[in-house]
């Protein structure tokens, strides 16, 4: 059985004001078509909700325990309609609806996580989705609203938008270097186990090290491949080898002791974090404020890492 809205609407008016005069007078609703409302009410209901009398009408036990169930159905219907006005108004506005971002490995858990977080906090009616890719520069960007990455896929319509630069340099846990040994310069990686990130297809240039010394190639003999910066990373935690990470990636490992630097006086180039995204898809505010939101958080990108490798204990030759 369904009850028509504006019967129980009619009811609890009447049993807030206490008398159908008092409710044509708060409602502007003659008594006439109220007095109509409540007998149409009760014979949905099958039950008498009022005692009518000369001198005025008061509530049964039965309109007193209905009246205890509307009470709280209005206060649902009314809460909810007021999420609805605010879904509705930040729609209008842009701030509301689905948001997809892409991330390279490297910028998931930590940078793109923490922004994430930020922007459904101050939006909670945006529906999110965070993907991470595998092998960096592979992704598309076509089917996501952003895309955090080191290098912009080629596409037409499709704007790299620069939000800062990262540092990167070499890590390996003290066990590792207890183990095999310090290095005294790049070249002896040659000599030692290490983690890379698999390179993408057609990527074949070695990253290039610099210090005030001058700049060697980063030769490593490779042990462990991976497309996945957070295998890489406990890999490395593990002491399975030397690996070359982001220095803003491996701070809290830095902080617990479960990493240390190598070679700290040689960096890569710094590499560039870019957000991007489809031409047409700025004029939304939702992306907008999203980038402006990256752009903040970039420039503390150090203080992003909330998540702390474990070292497990592993046999290692």
């Amino acid at each position: 059985m369904q009850l028509d809205f504006r019967l129980v609407m009619a009811f609890s008016l009447v049993m807030r004001t206490g008398s159908l005069t008092q409710a044509e007078a708060i409602s502007g609703i003659s008594k006439a078509t109220l007095s109509r409302q409540l007998q149409g009410l009760e014979e949905a209901l099958g039950a008498t909700l009022f005692n009518r009398r000369a001198r005025g009408m008061s509530p049964t036990e039965a309109g007193r325990a209905f009246h205890a169930h509307c009470e709280h159905i209005l206060a649902d219907v009314s809460g909810r309609l007021e999420q609805a006005r605010v879904q509705l108004q930040e729609l209008s506005s842009g701030i509301g609806g689905e948001l997809s971002i892409k991330a390279d490995s490297e910028f998931s858990t930590n940078f793109a996580s923490h922004v994430a977080k930020l922007f459904v906090a101050r939006h909670p009616n945006v529906r999110l989705n965070l993907d991470v890719t595998g092998l960096p520069g592979c992704a598309s960007a076509e089917d996501v609203d952003c895309y955090i990455c080191a290098e912009p896929p080629d596409m037409p319509n499709l704007v790299g938008k620069l939000l800062g630069r990262i540092s990167y340099g070499l890590y390996a846990s003290p066990s590792y270097l207890k183990r095999k040994g310090d290095l005294v310069t790049p070249l002896d990686a040659t000599r030692h186990d290490c983690i890379v990130i698999r390179a993408a297809s057609g990527e074949k240039c070695p990253v290039v090290l610099h210090s005030e010394n001058g700049s060697q190639p980063y030769l490593p003999r490779v042990t462990v491949t991976t497309n996945d910066h957070w295998v890489m990373k406990t890999f490395c935690i593990d002491g399975f080898g030397i690996a070359l990470l982001p220095d803003f990636f491996v701070q809290p490992e830095l902080n617990c002791q479960l990493l240390v630097p190598v070679l700290p006086q040689w960096k890569p180039e710094h590499r560039r974090v870019y957000c991007a995204y489809q031409k047409q898809r700025y004029a939304g505010k939702k992306l907008r404020h999203l980038i402006t939101l990256m752009e903040d958080c970039i420039e503390d990108i150090g203080s992003c890492g909330g998540y702390v490798g474990n070292s497990t204990p592993v046999s290692c030759v």
